[in-house]
């Protein structure tokens, strides 16, 4: 006789962007099918104990690189191992490459290597030739499109002019620009004053890339996107001085989303100063006073979302300071990281912490409710979280294909154990325990939603 449940989830505390409450769980299939204070174990295929732990909806993770050391199936596998169930993925359309043929490139690769369902963001390196081609992306089910406002001397920078176009028509498609946000122009002639003086480039690091010129940017930004009615994402937000003109725009009713990562939570330039090019990225980590800053941007609802930024290089300490790439590994630490970092410290609640890296991301993008939150009727996509389990965070552990972690040593207390994606399990005990290819692609939405 079949059993009603697949699987029952015992015990555990269901964690929300509202509450928490202790339940139990009932899947069939892909979704959850019941939750009920208890539900009877003969029913159910296999009952899976959750009793002292946490049950986060799975974590979604907006903003992740497969282009370097991982890529989307490499990406995805390490990035389930920290919790993650669901990645969106930049599809890097560099100079000469047509966007839609990198898109639909980057959808195949996905349905065929991935170990997670997945979305797409559009890439623009090359804005001239890629800007027109944003409308036929709206067709492959791609509705937001990053922009590089620095990066000038890689010949990645989107100009103002470009900026305006491309806001102007992911407007008119219903879509959402997305920026990373820094003044590329005066920051190469900084950086270019500085290497004249022959200083160390490390230890200028972050006075070659000063606040104000993520502040700047990011209120031109906004500027533009409240000329052309276009939604905005800051992406990977660095600053206390940054948190300001956004802070501004939402006092104003503009609709602005703002995200930041855990390195920028958790790092400063100190470590940057003992590593060299392994901490190299950019933003660039900066002050303790900003990394406080951002902190009570969370706390007080100005930053919406928490994301990796997982752009793992192949640096080594010894590597020229000034020719190593920017990026680094992030992906698998992220969820333990924040915990740690965020509720751990008391500086925010669990249900804070799953609104950043569940419940908002999934509104955002209109992947909600059937991403982003543990109901009746969701995907069942789910992290088993236990809070007492303590661990130390190594390189020889991680599963990226980056040969470091900037968290190398930590001691964090709270580890993923058990994660599930669709009703299936991903990761348990450490171990995968499903196959590539087997990944869904969601089109992406874009609706003007309350957030918590």
């Amino acid at each position: 006789m079949a059993k009603k449940f697949e699987t029952i989830i015992r015990g555990g505390l269901l964690v929300s962007g509202s509450g928490i409450r202790k339940a139990d769980l009932g899947i069939q299939g892909e979704k959850i099918i019941s939750i009920q204070p208890t539900l009877p174990d003969e029913e159910a295929g296999r009952v899976v104990d959750a009793a002292g732990k946490y049950v986060f909806p799975g974590i979604i993770d907006v903003h992740v690189h497969p282009v370097y050391e991982d890529n989307i199936g490499g990406l995805s596998f390490a990035a389930a191992h920290g919790g993650t169930t669901f990645l969106i993925h930049f599809a890097y359309a560099r100079p000469g490459m047509k966007l839609v043929d990198t898109i639909r490139s980057y959808k195949e690769d996905g349905l065929k290597n991935s170990y997670s369902d997945f979305s797409i963001h559009g890439t623009i390196f090359d804005a001239a030739a890629q800007v027109p081609e944003i409308p036929k992306a709206f067709e492959l089910g791609v509705r937001s499109f990053k922009m590089f406002m620095t990066y000038a001397k890689l010949k990645w920078m989107t100009d103002d002019y470009h900026l305006t176009w491309a806001m102007d028509l992911i407007a008119e498609n219903g879509g959402l620009a997305m920026v990373h946000a820094e003044s590329g122009l005066v920051t190469d002639y900084i950086e270019d004053k500085s290497l004249r003086r022959k200083e160390d480039q490390k230890e200028v690091f972050v006075k070659t890339r000063p606040d104000y010129l993520e502040a700047e940017a990011v209120f031109r930004a906004i500027s533009i996107a409240a000329v052309m009615q276009c939604p905005l994402y800051i992406a990977h937000l660095s600053s206390g001085k940054g948190v300001l003109p956004i802070q501004r725009a939402r006092e104003e009713g503009q609709w602005v989303y703002a995200e930041t990562c855990p390195q920028y939570l958790s790092l400063t330039d100190e470590i940057l100063q003992r590593t060299g090019p392994l901490a190299k990225i950019g933003p660039p980590l900066r002050y303790e006073r900003d990394r406080m800053a951002l902190w009570q941007a969370i706390q007080n609802g100005t930053i919406d979302t928490i994301a990796s930024d997982h752009a793992p290089k192949a640096k080594k300490r010894t590597d020229p300071f000034f020719e190593a790439p920017f990026g680094a590994p992030s992906a698998e630490t992220m969820l333990t990281v924040a915990y740690d970092e965020g509720v751990n410290t008391g500086r925010i609640g669990v249900c804070k912490l799953v609104q950043l890296l569940s419940e908002n991301p999934a509104k955002i993008f209109g992947l909600f409710p059937q991403k982003g939150i543990l109901q009746e009727g969701a995907d069942a996509d789910l992290v088993l979280f236990d809070p007492r389990f303590f661990h130390t965070i190594e390189h020889r552990t991680q599963h990226s294909g980056a040969p470091y972690t900037l968290y190398e040593g930590r001691k964090c207390l709270g580890k993923p154990v058990f994660i599930m994606q669709r009703g299936k399990t991903v990761v348990e005990d450490g171990q995968m325990k499903k196959k590539p290819g087997e990944a869904h692609f969601y089109p992406t939405r874009i609706d003007k939603i309350k957030l918590g």
